[in-house]
């Protein structure tokens, strides 16, 4: 009987904890020994390595730095890593690798020897693969057999419907809904013995999770993370298959956009599993080795009969058609734009006339358009494919269904994006002779596209099973001579002294800033002419003074300088990103920290500005940001080309810096940025990948002016009448709760305004209030925290997996309120629960941790670009760059 319940919510989320725990324990390569940065438990402790080999080529080919990424494991199968992990040989998973080799030599013989007799004498009543339409018929065949002969899926049985076991049947998603049902009832690959099982899937479904979890006006994205880590988390303790290989042999289906990054939640299911997805797309870290691709299928009436057609080319009058919405992505409007109306022979609709048939216009047409939308998927290929019409794939960084083993060139045609103009000379260019042959493939692929219920041998729930089979037998034995998931190519460097000085440097530091640690003292015990920090508002006065006396003399930064203004080497100083722009104009500067040596540096900072690259590249009528991507991808390919440090380290003593909403998501477009660099972030978000042991969170301060002049100060205490105050748009899901529970209530206690009355001054209300509510938009950071520190208003802080600046170092309990989602309807007794005597101590912290928060024209110690630098320095400290050998 499956059992998934919220019962015991809170321990499953420390089992799924644990059990990740454990997992990146086994994860880590080429560790050196030593004390792990604890963010939350101890801040003051590091560890001195950098996990992984250094790649020699990882900026020269994005599809293969991509590749790289992903599973950067020591083979988990062999037994050094079996001993290493104290863990005995499974008798059972013996033989199932024993099979597995024995599939894979003679798949690997079929591929080699097409010729030989065993091969051409495969018994087969119903299919045997044939022609151009694969890329060796002869492996596929033997591939398959084997399949069906030998391989085990064991479908988890924790979880309940709606959310788990099952999907819809009706609808663009259907392809999701199909297969789980298919293989709920599935007699010949599934096994009730987890034991016997090649591969494990987890059943749940993205599209009923975001049909029945998520709101489209609070757009809490959190549901999702919740139920994929809590079930992972239950499948990983109950069960020791998760564990045993890291997820490696699971996959997960979703034929949702939002497939990916379902995934990203539980960090071994998005590098490790097997993800069968209908949004193949490599920007987005599909990964063809070890993820899938399957088809797109629309099922508008969840009918599967009757799908296909059988029309001769000569009563085909069209050359070329599409119908479907114009904005749907940057793609389909060029479509429009040089097509629409333009030509009788190409037929383009946004909205078919009235009585004109779309599936019989498809089997008028010769060719049918089939441009991707917002997401690289399209369910126009296989209506195509069904009415024998051939299809023209206009798309960019797709991984099409099959194709490991279907030659797609066969039976289609791919146009890039930059030829949309030629198109019809492109389709007039195809000879009548070669027209005929890809219509009689597109026939003969049809059956591996079909949809069957019962499914029949080599239709589309096969194909898929088929993909996952393949991806199974990639890189899972020890005696695997097939190229592996990862090539690691490892790069020779030379020992380089400064590099061996530095380090050197760095390992005294360190044992420095731990002596000073083992002084609990709230009062620093240095020696300083300008500040000694002290008292409860920092986690540990003494460790933090001696490390921020340390990175006065050790620190160098080394700034790239290649890039030209406006997007690199520039950022805005006036406006809610003024932080982003202050930093890199101080580091431009030159006079804090930087070096020209970049042989003597300890980090390298990448100077583009986020804000800039939206503000110059983005194109808001498409949402197209691919510029933005190229930009950075192109970047670190200058840089890693031109310099041997990004190789060095893999980026990991580099770093980025923005206050731009969208700064995670521009690092995502190099892998290596995103999951080895340090990002320096206002949008310090722990649910979309901020990482706290290597990320940095620095504030986001709105300098309208450019000036902080009248912005400090306030009342005394005993001269703030509001308890409360916030004023600001409904932007985002916790705003509308707080505006939802208190804007109407007209409260003289709690004053929240959408929209403040004419004549009544911010920054007057801000210095009236005792605490001032600083709730997140959309992303987590806000202005007003700054804003409240500066009026010297107790911050309030309302938030999701928000990481405050400054956390390592600051102890934010002592000079702010932290009140969680759940609790705003109870904010007022929350702060009338504050004694005045508490109240008061909090408000003379808050007036202390000023200086940490205030921007200067010339920057002064211990201010907020110093603060930042400090923020960086110990992310730096947390590494261990060495030279790494391989004879």
């Amino acid at each position: 009987m499956r059992r998934y319940t919220r019962k015991h919510h809170s321990s499953l989320i420390l089992l799924a904890v644990i059990s990740i725990a454990v997992a990146s324990a086994i994860v880590v390569f080429k560790v050196s020994k030593g004390l792990s940065w604890h963010y939350l438990a101890s801040p003051w402790t590091w560890t001195s390595t950098l996990g992984g080999p250094f790649s020699s080529r990882h900026a020269i080919d994005k599809r293969k730095e991509k590749a790289k990424e992903y599973i950067n494991l020591e083979r988990i199968w062999n037994d050094e890593s079996v001993k290493r992990r104290g863990k005995h040989r499974d008798g059972s998973l013996e033989m199932v690798e024993a099979d597995l080799a024995k599939a894979r030599a003679l798949i690997r013989d079929a591929s080699l020897n097409p010729s030989n007799s065993s091969t051409l004498e495969l018994p087969d009543s119903d299919y045997v693969p044939q022609g151009n339409i694969y890329r060796n018929p002869h492996a596929f065949h033997r591939s398959y057999l084997l399949m069906e002969k030998m391989f085990k899926i064991f479908v988890y049985e924790e979880g309940e419907p709606p959310l788990f076991h099952y999907g819809s049947c009706k609808d663009i998603y259907s392809m999701e809904g199909l297969f789980m049902s298919l293989m709920e009832q599935d007699t010949r690959y599934r096994t009730w013995d987890p034991n016997e099982a090649h591969v494990y899937f987890l059943p749940f479904s993205v599209v009923m999770i975001l049909k029945h979890l998520f709101d489209p006006i609070i757009r809490d994205k959190a549901v999702m993370e919740r139920t994929v880590v809590d079930y992972v988390g239950i499948i990983s303790n109950k069960y020791p298959f998760w564990n045993r290989s890291i997820g490696v042999d699971h996959f997960m289906l979703s034929c949702h956009d939002w497939g990916p990054r379902a995934t990203w939640y539980v960090k071994e299911l998005y590098y490790n599993s097997i993800r069968v997805l209908c949004n193949a797309n490599t920007s987005e870290y599909f990964n063809p080795k070890k993820d899938a691709s399957f088809p797109e299928i629309n099922l508008v009436t969840g009918e599967i009969t009757n799908l296909a057609a059988h029309l001769t080319p000569s009563n085909r009058s069209i050359l070329a058609f599409f119908a479907g919405n114009l904005y749907h992505g940057k793609i389909r409007a060029l479509v429009f734009k040089h097509w629409k109306g333009k030509d009788n022979g190409i037929q383009i609709y946004e909205k078919l006339p009235v009585g004109v048939s779309y599936s019989e216009m498809m089997k008028k047409s010769r060719f049918c358009l089939c441009p991707s939308g917002h997401e690289v998927a399209s369910p126009r290929i296989v209506e195509a494919i069904y009415a024998e019409c051939v299809p023209v794939i206009i798309s960019q960084n797709y991984v099409l269904p099959f194709s490991d083993v279907l030659r797609w060139e066969s039976f289609s045609i791919q146009i890039a994006v930059s030829e949309i103009a030629n198109l019809k000379n492109i389709l007039m260019g195809i000879s009548e002779e070669r027209y005929d042959r890809m219509v009689e493939n597109v026939r003969k692929v049809q059956n591996h596209f079909l949809v069957n219920d019962p499914p029949k041998r080599y239709d589309v729930f096969n194909m898929i099973i088929h993909s996952v089979w393949l991806r199974r037998l990639n890189d899972m034995s020890k005696n695997n001579e097939s190229k592996p998931v990862v090539d690691v190519t490892l790069k020779i460097v030379k020992k380089n002294s400064k590099l061996e000085r530095n380090e050197a440097n760095l390992a005294r530091v360190r044992s420095s800033i731990k002596q000073a640690a083992l002084v609990r003292n709230l009062t620093s015990t240095h020696q300083d002419p300008d500040y000694v920090p002290h008292g409860p508002i920092y986690r540990n006065a003494n460790a933090f003074h001696r490390s921020y006396l340390e990175m006065e003399k050790v620190f160098k930064i080394y700034v790239y300088k290649e890039g030209e203004p406006p997007i690199f080497h520039n950022g805005p100083c006036r406006s809610i990103y003024s932080s982003e722009g202050r930093f890199i104009h101080e580091l431009e500067k030159g006079n804090f920290y930087t070096t020209k040596d970049p042989d003597e540096a300890l980090v390298y900072f990448l100077p583009f500005s986020v804000v800039m690259l939206v503000h110059y590249l983005y194109e808001p009528e498409t949402s197209n940001t691919d510029a933005i991507g190229r930009t950075v991808v192109d970047y670190i390919n200058v840089i890693s080309g031109k310099y041997p440090y990004w190789n060095r380290s893999l980026g990991a003593d580099h770093f980025m810096l923005s206050c731009h909403d969208w700064g995670p998501r521009t690092s995502s477009y190099v892998p290596h940025l995103f999951h080895k660099s340090i990002r320096v972030f206002c949008n310090a978000n722990t649910s979309e990948g901020f990482n706290p042991s290597k990320d940095a969170s620095f504030p986001e301060i709105n300098l309208l002016t450019g000036e902080v002049e009248g912005l400090l100060g306030g009342p005394s205490p005993s001269h703030r009448s509001i308890l409360a105050f916030f004023a600001g748009r409904l932007h985002g899901y916790i705003r509308y709760l707080l505006l939802n529970e208190w804007k109407d209530k007209r409260d003289p206690d709690v004053q929240v305004f959408d929209q403040l009355p004419k004549g009544v001054s911010y920054m007057s209300k801000l210095k009236n209030s005792r605490f001032c509510l600083c709730p997140s938009g959309y992303e987590v950071a806000s202005p007003r925290i700054v804003e409240a520190i500066y009026a010297e208003c107790v911050p309030v802080l309302i938030s999701d997996s928000y990481v405050p600046p400054f956390s390592d170092v600051l102890n934010w309990k002592s000079f702010s309120i932290q009140v969680a989602v759940k609790d705003i309807p109870n904010i007022k007794e929350i702060l009338m629960g504050v004694s005045q005597r508490q109240y008061l101590r909090m408000q003379r912290r808050v007036k202390q941790v000023q200086r940490h928060f205030v921007v200067n024209a010339t920057p002064k110690r211990y201010d907020v670009f110093h603060m930042i630098n400090h923020s960086i320095w110990l992310r730096r400290l947390n590494i261990h760059i060495r030279d790494f050998h391989q004879s």
